[in-house]
């Protein structure tokens, strides 16, 4: 079988007949349903199996069945994979420990849009992943994703498509804390620049290009087979300087009424590089999340100055106040040895100058499941 008959196998196996939808005549797959239909990968398909096993029994005859169905078969998708892995991620580690709960998270919670930022940007409604009934807190999973390589990505596909080079392998070599704007502002004039650097030399077959847009960018090149080696540069303090920005692109999912968090799921295969080298992957959530709580709670700048689209008279700490935490949630079932496990790490930030904070219930309900919780209460400044 391929990767989609398969993968419709598995999702039969454990939800019933007609509710796998992949389309199992397509050839694209993409790196979770891959790995399923590899002998390679057999502890990450048992745990994933795992999960699919914890949601199905957790869910059956429950309202969120139809949507957990819907992020399910979007795991076997070509393009949406990585966000429809990291909700399934998320929905199974924080409805974990059923002892505490009086009821199954609720999935996808539609609210008015005035209930949330999203109201000052002319929206009527907004949709949330979930909800815990039990604390009346509202969550939105979203990817922690590799925007700096994916566009680097693009670029190099483009212009190896472009100049016919199949035997030629081009790899990326830049600091791996710059900031991803750059790389999207810019993305035109350097996608243009390499192909020119290439054309104008190609007899020559260079082997090192350095970018004149962004100095810290360069290419290295081997025509034809060989080993290719790059090295890149890290600091987790820098990381989060240029990064917590990302936050304010979400600011639609900040509630105004009620307490809210961001979930990010880390996972190997479409996430950010983070150097996790004495503790390097929480020194940067850590500054991440601090830089937007505490950076700018007396911020009286307009919010139009940081949020395209945003109205009204709402100032930039108005915005951050109504995010009450940030969740990591680092997904290691590639390369557990504990496959019936969750094999989740996960890192709880909370905001000190939250207009809704959660409460304790909420935080004992986290602690059960080992989540490294920071609030701030004496770095608030």
């Amino acid at each position: 079988m391929n990767s989609l008959e398969t993968y419709n196998a598995l999702i039969t196996r454990y939800f019933g007949n007609g509710t796998a939808r992949c389309d199992t005549g397509r050839t694209a797959s993409n790196h979770v349903i891959g790995a399923l239909n590899h002998a390679q990968f057999e502890c990450f398909k048992t745990a994933f199996q795992k999960r699919i096993e914890r949601l199905s029994a957790r869910y059956k005859g429950n309202h969120g069945l139809p949507h957990l169905l819907s992020a399910v078969n979007e795991v076997g998708s070509e393009r949406n994979w990585e966000g429809a892995y990291a909700e399934l991620v998320a929905i199974d580690f924080l409805n974990a420990n059923t002892d505490y709960l009086t009821q199954p998270i609720s999935l996808s919670r539609t609210v008015p849009a005035s209930e949330t930022l999203a109201g000052d940007m002319g929206m009527k409604n907004v949709n949330f992943d979930g909800y815990f009934d039990d604390f009346g807190i509202s969550f939105d999973v979203k990817v922690l994703s590799d925007k700096s390589r994916n566009i680097l990505d693009g670029i190099i596909s483009q212009v190896v498509k472009q100049l016919g080079l199949s035997r030629t392998t081009i790899q990326p070599e830049y600091p791996l804390d710059e900031d991803f704007v750059l790389f999207e502002q810019n993305r035109p004039a350097l996608y243009n620049e390499l192909l020119n650097a290439i054309s104008n030399d190609a007899k020559a077959k260079p082997t090192h290009i350095r970018s004149t847009i962004l100095p810290p960018l360069s290419y290295r090149m081997i025509w034809g087979s060989g080993v290719l080696t790059t090295v890149s540069t890290y600091d987790p303090f820098r990381h989060a300087a240029t990064h917590h920005r990302l936050l304010f692109k979400h600011a639609k999912k900040f509630a105004k009424t009620s307490p809210c968090l961001i979930v990010f799921v880390i996972f190997p295969w479409f996430s950010e590089k983070l150097a996790d080298i004495s503790g390097s992957n929480e020194e940067f959530y850590r500054a991440f999340c601090r830089r937007f709580f505490c950076q700018y709670a007396k911020d009286n700048r307009s919010a139009t100055t940081v949020i395209k689209g945003i109205r009204g008279e709402i100032t930039i700490s108005e915005v951050t106040s109504s995010l009450s935490g940030v969740l990591f949630l680092e997904d290691h079932s590639i390369t557990t040895s504990t496959p019936d496990e969750q094999n989740v790490k996960a890192f709880a930030y909370l905001n000190p100058n939250a207009s809704h904070r959660v409460n304790r219930f909420s935080r004992c309900y986290l602690k059960t499941h080992r989540v490294w919780i920071d609030d701030f209460e004496n770095d608030n400044y």
